[in-house]
């Protein structure tokens, strides 16, 4: 007999891409705190925001131009991304499609999987007579309960809301038992009180995960910023602006 299929499968790189409604989205935050494998494809997805949103939208179209004699016209690949929260197959094809277009801007072949650290945003960036944007600064954060968890972060303003970037953490505790991989959640605090979730991942010992979340809230609405050690919704560090 047939297990049956998760029907929140599908959802998370919609999650991510931020084209669920906010009924769905709240369905889906509820759905993840119990189940390991749909936060696990979350967090392999987080990465993919940022990647596009550093192309620009006239850039974008003209990449996305029907090109005679192709086998499957770039159109197919655009409807595809649109249609990534029904069937897991175009995820492929949405990290293939954010890797070609990087490679377009860069003027090489070279796929975008990997994210560079935060703090080197303008290492690269040549100067000019022109007003260059003030590197955002590498927050850290604090932490309310004793863990070996430790996390930095950054929020950046984007004309669609803000950008927050995650630099977590995971030491291997001295002289204890193997830790297991567990999951997290980030949230960001409102200027009303409230918690909103914006990303979960899964995490062990001895590594460092660069989370990356997007919401439509301006900069100035956010008030603070937690992570959550799921399912029992431990806030374990947090900073406030």
């Amino acid at each position: 007999m047939s297990s049956p299929v998760d029907p929140y499968r599908d959802w998370g790189a919609a999650y991510v891409l931020g084209s669920l409604s906010p009924g769905e989205r709240r369905e889906f935050e509820g759905h993840l705190v119990g189940c390991p494998e749909c936060s696990g494809d979350v967090a392999s997805l987080a990465g993919v925001p940022g990647i596009l949103s550093a192309v620009p939208r006239d850039r974008a179209l003209d990449l996305l131009e029907p090109v005679a004699d192709e086998e499957e016209p770039p159109a197919a690949v655009l409807a595809g991304l649109m249609a990534v929260e029904r069937s897991r197959r175009w995820r492929a094809r949405l990290w293939l499609a954010a890797a070609l277009v990087g490679a377009a801007l860069l003027g090489a072949a070279v796929a975008m999987a990997v994210r560079p650290a935060a703090p080197d945003r303008w290492a690269d960036q040549p100067s000019s007579s022109t007003s260059t944007p003030p590197p955002v600064p590498d927050l850290p954060m604090h932490q309310t309960v004793p863990s070996p968890v430790t996390a930095s972060v950054q929020l950046v303003t984007e004309p669609w809301g803000t950008r927050i970037d995650v630099r977590c953490s995971y030491a291997v505790p001295a002289d204890a038992p193997p830790m297991p991989v567990l999951a997290y959640a980030l949230n960001v605090v409102t200027a009303d009180g409230a918690s909103v979730r914006v990303a979960t991942w899964t995490a062990g010992p001895g590594s460092t995960t660069r989370p990356i979340a997007t919401t439509e809230l301006q900069r100035s609405d956010i008030i603070g910023v937690e992570i959550r050690l799921l399912p029992d919704e431990l806030v374990i560090l947090r900073i406030g602006f």
